[in-house]
């Protein structure tokens, strides 16, 4: 089997001062400076057939807390039309970074509203990436890697039957910084991979920022001979941040914490690409779709819905109003949509458009010997998938998480085994 590869890196900052997503504590006000700029990068793959046609796929990683589930039917359409992708074969992920604009018209003003000038100017970037990255694709080979890295942590700590705030060194994280290296034939580096699992949150101040993320794939990127991209894919961090209070305390900007979680990060990935990497054979080139829906508590009645909105408590009251308006057409379900992306002997992608907790991430990997790397945040976004345990105890995730995101009700229980069943299946 043969693997072409093409890539490219794009400046996606906004120059008008629009709100950016993931903290209410903004107030939804336009940012007020930009600390570093945001990019997209884009590979795009391309598999030769004896009979000229080809396959292809494409993987993009933008320094954007999601892609919006609203504006995915346009952008499939849009590369169907242009290049032949399948809605199967497009990974579009977000790092989950809290420092850029919103993607999505359908939630809580407080996780910022979309700018929808700037949703027109994302997309045509993409396109531009995209159209760059086939230009220059060209055959590579596949190697890869890992390193571990602690610089998440488990966010959910229990006392007394309830969740108490703090960072849980006890609790699950995954520790695992996978890197995937795609060479040219010249054997430069063409390419490079690196997924591991971690809220972008390490500050929630108004700037701008490609956070700790982006900064771990610039500080590669000028490491690296030519013009090789980097990026990072978002694994399954939905109960893990940034272990914020392990940096020196010496570091009291938020900038400069970024920078150094950022330099962490690329020194493992650095330490990786460094040491001898396994080779991997291409596959043929296939994306695999799949979706499973995801059984919604109750709602509360119409009258709760307008004692709620009629106290004026945010996020409560919004939501209220959101849900009243939709009582009639209220969905009592809600679904997450999968997309398994096989490249080589050993490496698929297997995409989520949801905040996924480490948990099934763990499962995922441990099931599939690590051959799977889950991919949440990616395709759009519905809101936080919790474990059984999680809904039981209640807190962020599962609870008030579900009013930012307009959730119309908070997953049943026995959400975790449906979903486990239904990954099975994608990776079986």
């Amino acid at each position: 089997m043969n693997l072409e590869l093409g890539c490219a890196k794009v400046d996606i900052t906004p120059e008008t001062a629009v709100p950016l997503a993931g903290f209410a504590v903004r107030q939804n006000k336009p940012y007020e400076g930009i600390r570093s700029r945001i990019y997209l990068r884009a590979l795009y793959l391309r598999q030769r057939q004896d009979d000229g046609s080809f396959r292809n796929a494409v993987i993009v990683s933008a320094d954007l807390l999601w892609w919006g589930s609203d504006r995915m039917p346009h952008i499939r359409s849009m590369l169907l039309e242009k290049w032949g992708l399948q809605p199967e074969s497009i990974v579009l992920n977000g790092t989950h970074s809290h420092s850029g604009p919103q993607t999505s018209f359908r939630f809580h003003r407080l996780l910022g509203k979309a700018d929808a000038d700037y949703i027109e100017f994302l997309e045509g970037k993409l396109a531009e990436a995209i159209a760059i990255a086939v230009a220059n694709a060209e055959p590579v080979s596949i190697e890869r890697g890992a390193g571990q890295s602690r610089i998440g942590v488990q966010r959910r700590k229990y006392g007394n039957g309830h969740i108490v705030g703090g960072p849980n060194t006890d609790g699950p994280m995954d520790p695992e910084v996978a890197v995937v290296r795609f060479c040219a034939a010249s054997g430069e580096t063409k390419a490079v991979i690196v997924h591991y699992a971690c809220h972008p949150v390490t500050s929630s101040e108004n700037y701008v920022s490609s956070e700790f993320s982006g900064k771990a794939m610039e500080s590669l990127e000028e490491s690296l001979d030519g013009d090789a991209v980097c990026l990072f894919l978002q694994g399954a961090c939905g109960d893990i941040n940034i272990y914020k209070s392990s940096a020196p305390p010496s570091l009291t900007d938020d900038y400069d914490i970024i920078d150094y979680f950022g330099l962490q990060l690329a020194k493992t990935v650095t330490g990786v690409l460094d040491a001898p990497m396994e080779s991997m054979k291409p596959v043929r080139l296939a994306g695999r779709a799949g979706s499973v829906p995801l059984p919604l508590k109750p709602l509360e009645t119409l009258e709760q819905l307008q004692t709620i909105a009629a106290k004026g408590e945010s996020p409560y009251d919004e939501w209220a109003a959101e849900m009243i308006g939709k009582l009639g057409e209220r969905p009592t379900e809600l679904v997450v949509e999968m997309n398994r992306l096989d490249i080589a002997q050993g490496l698929s992608l297997l995409t989520m458009n949801a905040e996924v907790v480490v948990e099934y991430g763990l499962w995922i990997k441990e099931k599939t010997a690590g051959t799977v790397l889950p991919v949440p945040y990616s395709n759009g976004m519905i809101g936080y998938v919790p474990t059984k345990k999680q809904i039981g105890y209640g807190g962020y995730e599962p609870v008030l998480s579900t009013y930012y995101f307009h959730m119309p009700g908070r997953f049943e229980e026995s959400i975790e085994g449906t979903l486990r069943d239904a990954l099975a299946e994608m990776i079986r």
